[in-house]
C-alpha cells in the first residue's frame, strides 16, 4: 500500500506539472505575486492576513524557474507549490484516512478504505484543479492535513506522543501558508489536549502547546517586522476585514433561503462537477455518517471536530459562490461516501469509488489541458487590447479602460509583463510598462465616468475597453460608436474549478468617441440607478447631464423615464437644457413618460462635447421633492434607425446571480422605431414563457393595425421581425407588441405587486 500510495503522488505531480497555468487569474493569485515581487501587507501584497510562509515558498520557486527560462515564472512559480502540495496530501491524506480507522476497529479492510477515500478525494473535480492554480488553498490544506494525520495519530496511540507536539507545531506554521487552517486544526488539537489518554502526559500537552507557539512565532515575527510594525499590522488587517464584510454575499449578512441553498450547493454540490454528481456524492456521504454514529461514533466524533469548525465558518461567512473555500470540505465528504459504499461491501466499494474516480477525471482533464494553455480570459483580453492599441496609435490617441475588477490585473502587467505571448492573443508579449497607451483606471462602479473626462478632454481619442460582461454600465455610451464585443470566456464551466474567480469572464470592445455619452444621474439599467441612487443624484436633485458630440446636421433626442411617486402626486415638470437653452419641457404625471425632440440643422454647433441638462421639478413650482429616474435616453443624425419604450414597458431590472438584466412587458407594449424611409428589422429577445405559464403564448407584432409578425415562444427566443416602412411611417413609428397570456404577481404569490406580466424581454433592437 505504501508503493501503491507513493506511485499515486507521483502520478498525481507528472498529471499537473505540464499544465501549470502562463497566467495569474483570481485577484488573490495576483496580490500573491505582486508579494513576490513586493512585500507588503499594506498593500495587499499579498492582502492581509499576509501568508508569509506562502510567499517565502512563492520567492523561492519563481526564482528558480526564472534562472532556468521557464515561461511565465510569476503564475507557475506559485502554482508549482499547489502541484507539489496536492502531491503531498496523497500521502498525508492516506495517513489521516488510517488514523481515523484506527480510532475504530469495526471496518472490513481499514487500508483499503483509507486508499479509495483518498483517491476519489485527490481526483474530484475541485481538488484536482486547485492544485493547478497559484493560490495557497491546496498548500495550506497539505499542512493542515499533515497535522491533522499527526495528531489523531496520538490520539489513537498509534504513535509516540511526540507526534502530538510535531502535529501542533505544523499547525500553527500552517497558518502562516493560509489562515483559515486554524479552523481544520486548532480544535483537534485542544480535544487532544483535553482528552485522558494512556502514556499521555502533561509534560506532553505542554511541550505541544509550546510547539504550537513556535509554529506561529515562526512566521508572526517576520510579517510584523516586514510589516512595520504590529500597529501597522494591525491597521491592514483592520482595512481586510471591513472589505471581507461589504459588498460580498455571505449567509452570515444575507439571511435569506436563497443565499442558504445557494451556499449549499456550492459548497457540497459543484465540488464534484455538477450538482447532480455532488448529489450522488453527498448522499452517500450521507448514508456513511449514519453507518459511523451506529456502528463507530467515536471516528464521526473526530470527523466532526476536524471538519465541523471550517464548515460552520465557511457556510457563514464566506463568499461561497467562489467554490475553492469549500476545498477542505471535499476530505471528509470523499471519506463518508467510501464508507457507506465499503458498508455494501468490497465489490461495491470498488466499483463505486472507481465510478466516482472516472467521471471525475472526464470531468477535469478538458480544463486542465484548456487552463495550462489559455490562462485567464481577463489577462487574455487585457493583452489583445495593448496589442491593439499599440498597433493602432497611428490612427489617434489610444487608451485603454476597463472595468475595476481587471485593475489589479494591470498593476501586475505594469510590475512584471508576460514572458511571452498568450495563447489566442497576439504574436509578442506587450510591456505594460513601456506602453505609449495611457491606461484609465477608475474606482469600482464609476468606471464610466472617466471615459467621459477622456472624451471630453480630447474628443478624437479611441479606446479599447475591457469590460466585465456581467456589468452594465456602458448603456451610458451611444453604441453605435462602439465595435464588439470580442469575447474571452473560461473554456469550461466555471463552478467546480475556478466559480468566484474575480477578474473572470471579459468583453474587449473598440470605442470611437460616442456620439453622445451620460454623465451622473440616469437610470438606463438596474446597475446606473443603484449608482444615482447610493449618490443621492437624479433630475429632481439636480440636472442630470448628458454630453453631445457637436454636429451640423438636423438630430433627432429621445428621453423617456418613469415619475416615481404616489399616484395621485403633483405632475413633475421635466425640462431640457441644451449648453444653456430651453428646448423642451414636458409635464409627467406619476408614472411612465416618453418624448422625442427634433433638433434643427445648426443646433449642436461647436467643437466638441455640448451640455444637455435634464431637471425635474414639481410642476406648481413648489419645492416638494417628487423623484424622476431617467430610463431613456438617444439622440441620432437624420436616416439612424431609434428606438424607445412607450406604454406597456416597466422599469429595468437586474438580477447578479445570473448577471441576467430585463424588462417586463405588459399584456400590451408599445415601442416608438423612428421612420427612416426603408425597411427596418426589430429584434426581441426574452426568457421562454413556459416558465410562468402552461402553454405558450401568442405574441403578435402590429404596425398601423397591420399584423407584422406572430410567433408563440415555448423557450427562450430571438425573435427579428421585419417593420415595413410605409407602415412604420404611416403609425407614426408605433409599434404594438400584443400577448394573449399575463399573469398578476400579488395573485401567485401574496405580493403587492399588481404589476401585469405578459413576457420578460432580455433584449429589444432595430437595425
Amino acid at each position: 500500500m505504501r508503493k501503491a500510495i507513493a506511485a499515486l503522488a507521483l502520478l498525481f505531480l507528472a498529471a499537473h506539472l505540464p499544465f501549470l497555468p502562463p497566467t495569474l487569474e483570481d485577484i488573490d493569485s495576483i496580490n500573491f505575486a505582486l508579494g513576490v515581487t513586493d512585500f507588503d501587507v499594506a498593500k495587499h501584497q499579498p492582502h492581509p492576513p499576509g501568508y508569509p510562509a506562502f510567499i517565502a515558498l512563492g520567492k523561492a520557486s519563481t526564482s528558480i524557474l526564472r534562472l532556468a527560462g521557464v515561461p511565465s515564472p510569476a503564475p507557475r512559480g506559485l502554482a508549482i507549490w499547489s502541484a507539489i502540495s496536492g502531491a503531498a496530501l496523497v500521502c498525508f491524506l492516506y495517513a489521516f484516512f488510517r488514523g481515523l480507522t484506527d480510532a475504530g476497529r469495526t471496518l472490513r479492510s481499514p487500508p483499503m478504505l483509507a486508499w479509495w477515500a483518498t483517491l476519489v478525494a485527490v481526483t474530484s473535480p475541485l481538488f484536482w484543479f486547485t492544485a493547478l492554480r497559484p493560490l495557497s488553498d491546496t498548500t495550506g490544506l497539505a499542512a493542515a492535513t499533515a497535522a491533522q494525520a499527526l495528531i489523531v495519530s496520538a490520539m489513537t496511540g498509534a504513535t509516540r506522543p511526540r507526534a502530538l507536539a510535531l502535529g501542533a507545531c505544523l499547525a500553527g506554521f500552517a497558518i502562516g501558508l493560509r489562515s483559515q487552517t486554524f479552523l481544520l486544526t486548532l480544535p483537534l488539537l485542544a480535544l487532544a489536549l483535553v482528552l485522558p489518554r494512556p502514556g499521555l502526559r502533561a509534560r506532553d500537552r505542554i511541550v505541544a502547546l509550546a510547539a504550537a507557539a513556535v509554529g506561529v512565532l515562526a512566521w508572526g515575527i517576520p510579517l510584523v517586522v516586514a510589516s512595520g510594525g504590529l500597529t501597522a499590522y494591525a491597521a491592514a488587517l483592520g482595512s481586510q476585514a471591513g472589505e471581507d464584510f461589504s459588498g460580498v454575499v455571505m449567509l452570515w449578512s444575507m439571511r435569506t433561503a436563497r443565499v442558504a441553498l445557494d451556499a449549499l450547493m456550492y459548497s457540497f454540490l459543484w465540488p464534484w462537477g455538477h450538482p447532480a454528481a455532488g448529489s450522488v456524492v453527498t448522499g452517500l456521504a450521507g448514508v456513511g455518517a449514519v453507518r459511523l454514529l451506529w456502528g463507530r461514533p467515536r471516528t464521526l466524533g473526530l470527523l466532526l471536530v476536524a471538519f465541523g469548525p471550517y464548515a460552520v465558518f465557511h457556510l457563514l461567512f464566506h463568499e461561497t459562490i467562489t467554490v475553492r473555500y469549500a476545498l477542505p470540505l471535499v476530505v471528509p465528504i470523499a471519506y463518508l461516501a467510501v464508507c457507506a459504499l465499503e458498508w455494501a461491501g468490497g465489490v461495491w466499494a470498488t466499483a463505486g469509488a472507481t465510478t466516482l474516480v472516472a467521471w471525475s477525471l472526464v470531468i477535469s482533464m478538458p480544463a486542465t489541458m484548456w487552463y495550462g494553455r489559455h490562462g485567464s480570459p481577463a489577462f487574455m483580453a487585457l493583452q489583445a487590447a495593448g496589442e491593439a492599441g499599440v498597433r493602432d496609435s497611428a490612427a489617434g490617441t489610444r487608451a485603454i479602460g476597463m472595468h475595476a475588477v481587471a485593475r489589479r490585473a494591470v498593476d501586475w502587467l505594469e510590475v512584471t509583463p508576460p514572458s511571452g505571448p498568450i495563447t489566442g492573443t497576439a504574436a509578442v508579449a506587450l510591456d505594460f510598462r513601456r506602453s505609449p497607451l495611457p491606461v484609465l483606471k477608475a474606482r469600482h462602479g464609476r468606471e464610466w465616468l472617466t471615459l467621459v473626462e477622456q472624451w471630453r478632454s480630447d474628443p478624437r481619442a479611441r479606446a479599447w475597453f475591457v469590460a466585465d460582461p456581467r456589468r452594465t454600465d456602458l448603456a451610458l455610451f451611444d453604441p453605435r460608436a462602439r465595435r464588439g464585443p470580442i469575447a474571452y470566456r473560461w473554456g469550461f464551466v466555471e463552478p467546480p474549478f475556478v466559480g468566484g474567480t474575480r477578474p473572470g469572464d471579459s468583453d474587449l470592445y473598440e470605442m470611437g468617441p460616442p456620439g453622445w455619452m451620460l454623465d451622473r444621474g440616469w437610470a438606463l439599467t438596474a446597475e446606473v440607478a443603484g449608482v444615482t441612487a447610493r449618490d443621492g443624484l437624479g433630475p429632481h436633485r439636480t440636472p442630470s447631464v448628458a454630453w453631445i458630440r457637436a454636429r451640423p446636421d438636423a438630430a433627432t433626442l429621445l428621453v423617456g423615464g418613469r415619475h416615481l411617486g404616489a399616484p395621485n402626486d403633483l405632475p413633475s415638470r421635466i425640462s431640457l437644457r441644451l449648453n444653456g437653452a430651453t428646448i423642451d419641457a414636458i409635464d409627467a404625471k406619476p408614472g411612465f413618460f416618453f418624448r422625442v425632440v427634433s433638433l434643427p440643422a445648426g443646433s449642436l454647433d461647436g467643437s466638441g462635447y455640448i451640455p444637455l441638462q435634464v431637471g425635474a421639478e414639481p410642476a406648481d413650482g413648489s419645492n416638494r421633492m417628487l423623484p424622476v429616474g431617467l430610463e431613456q435616453f438617444d439622440l441620432q443624425s437624420h436616416g439612424t434607425p431609434m428606438l424607445g419604450a412607450e406604454e406597456g414597458w416597466y422599469e429595468p431590472e437586474y438580477d447578479p446571480r445570473t448577471a441576467r438584466a430585463w424588462r417586463w412587458v405588459a399584456e400590451k407594449a408599445t415601442l416608438w422605431v423612428r421612420p427612416v424611409g426603408r425597411d427596418v428589422t426589430l429584434t426581441l429577445s426574452g426568457e421562454s414563457p413556459l416558465r410562468y405559464y402552461d402553454a405558450a403564448p401568442n405574441v403578435t407584432v402590429s404596425v398601423a393595425g397591420r399584423e407584422v409578425a406572430r410567433f408563440r415562444p415555448s423557450t427562450d427566443f430571438t425573435q427579428d421581425v421585419v417593420l415595413p416602412a410605409d407602415a412604420l411611417a404611416g403609425a407614426g413609428g408605433r409599434v404594438v407588441i400584443a400577448s394573449d397570456r399575463f399573469f398578476v404577481p400579488a395573485d401567485r404569490d401574496g405580493s403587492l405587486d399588481k404589476r401585469h406580466l405578459a413576457l420578460r424581454i432580455y433584449s429589444y433592437a432595430v437595425r
